[in-house]
């Protein structure tokens, strides 16, 4: 064979071998590659699958219902709580009828029997079809509103809630408030109004529409119930004499959000009203008495002040929990105090209450902080105690000033604690006990 035509071949087959080992190359890397994307694949899957694990497995938010024990009112204990699985919103309330705790979450009304307070028990939640807020008790039925109704639940059995009957405001305005007095429902609607209702079994008949002046303040019951008297604006007095009427004649004011958005509480012998235009102050509180009452004293200077309202001599108090709240918390020489945790804890999942271990972990508070305790959230009275709850979950107690034979006694703050970590949004007092209704993020 000729030397050439063997160098061909011999080419020829080197060329053939290197083709070979190029595309088994190419095609070892193109499956590395392959490989490599499958992996990358598998990684993605994987961390898509654990951001949705961890997406699902993010806490919603919840509600905490607290009983606080107040045998001792220098010393409140918290006795119990109760986790419910319910977002609560800023017009959610909690109110107490007979041994029956009733709230209100976004969407559902809740029955906890606190016959025994430091042993709460859940007992059923009622769902409604749409956002509810507000909730009062007018003997055995419930008054709950939503935003242009308000329903009449039959609570007589209160394991058994039963929806007795749902009613519009006149043109189907929505509700900005309402109160219940003495079998009557008043209401007050967007279109500056005041609706008065008559409640029987569980039925809410329409008497009469108070149109509101431009200059209407609070709202008290006319000699002739169920009619209003609107309280209008001073510009000259802090304590105008149109507020002595209603608190001497016990009559009182209706429990309504003031024209200025401030909150009202009122009892038979005070008036206590949040302070939303003077930053240094968030409680102002009333009380008169007979000018020509033997007990009466002289007048004393700020930050608590006698009025001369005619025949009554006025009292008006302010009120800056934060300051009282830090000063009484100082006055213990201790620099921190912790954060405090119910006795026994409760959760409610899917419609049952079972008790929980408690959580070891313990939170720390500075008490030096002037901003301890953040704005008031809610207060309420029970004789002559006044009973407040603080944005960043505190609880306190002072006494109000109220004129005795021999003496002249001043506001007396008895005792602040602070309650699980949770932003309290509703206050009630019972005997003995109140509770609080809380929302934890």
């Amino acid at each position: 064979m000729p030397k050439d035509l063997v160098r061909l071949i011999y080419a020829f087959i080197i060329v053939i071998l290197l083709v070979s080992v190029i595309h088994i190359g190419c095609s070892s890397r193109h499956l590395e590659q392959n490989q490599q994307n499958v992996l990358e694949q598998l990684e993605e899957n994987v961390s898509e699958q654990r951001q949705k694990t961890v997406t699902s497995a993010k806490p919603k938010r919840t509600s905490i219902f607290t009983v606080i024990e107040l045998e001792d009112l220098e010393h409140p204990t918290l006795a119990a709580s109760i986790r419910l699985p319910f977002r609560v919103g800023p017009n959610n309330t909690v109110v107490l009828a007979g041994k029956h705790a009733y709230l209100t979450t976004e969407r559902h009304l809740h029955v906890i029997d606190v016959s025994i307070p430091q042993r709460p028990s859940y007992l059923i939640s009622f769902e409604f079809p749409d956002k509810i807020g507000k909730v009062l008790a007018a003997d055995d039925f419930l008054v709950v509103a939503s935003r242009k109704k308000f329903h009449l639940v039959n609570v007589s059995q209160p394991s058994v809630p039963v929806l007795q009957s749902t009613v519009y405001l006149p043109e189907r305005d929505a509700i900005k408030d309402f109160d219940v007095k003495d079998a009557h429902l008043y209401v007050i609607g967007a279109n500056n109004a005041v609706s008065i209702f008559s409640l029987h079994r569980g039925q809410a008949r329409l008497v009469k529409t108070v149109e509101l002046e431009k200059r209407w303040w609070l709202l008290s019951l006319k000699a002739v119930s169920p009619d209003v008297k609107q309280i209008p604006l001073s510009t000259t007095s802090p304590f105008p004499s149109v507020l002595s009427e209603p608190l001497a004649s016990q009559r009182g004011f209706l429990q309504l959000s003031s024209s200025r958005q401030e909150k009202v509480r009122a009892s038979s012998e005070f008036l206590v009203l949040e302070s939303l235009r003077d930053p240094t102050c968030d409680l102002l509180t009333f009380h008169v008495h007979r000018e020509n009452d033997p007990r009466a004293l002289p007048s004393i200077t700020l930050p608590n002040i006698d009025y001369d309202v005619g025949f009554y001599n006025g009292y008006m108090g302010f009120y800056n929990v934060g300051r009282q709240c830090h000063d009484h918390l100082s006055a213990t020489g201790d620099t921190t105090l912790t954060r405090g945790k119910p006795t026994i804890t409760y959760i409610v999942d899917a419609g049952k209450m079972q008790q929980i271990a408690q959580d070891p972990s313990s939170e720390m508070i500075n008490i030096e902080n002037r901003r301890l305790t953040g704005p008031v959230t809610d207060f309420q009275m029970s004789g002559d105690l006044l009973y407040v709850v603080n944005a960043k979950g505190f609880f306190s107690v002072k006494r109000l000033h109220k004129p005795e034979r021999d003496t002249y006694r001043y506001d007396q703050f008895l005792s602040v604690i602070p309650l699980q970590a949770s932003r309290p949004m509703s206050l009630v007092v019972g005997e003995g006990f109140a509770c609080v209704l809380a929302t934890k993020d």
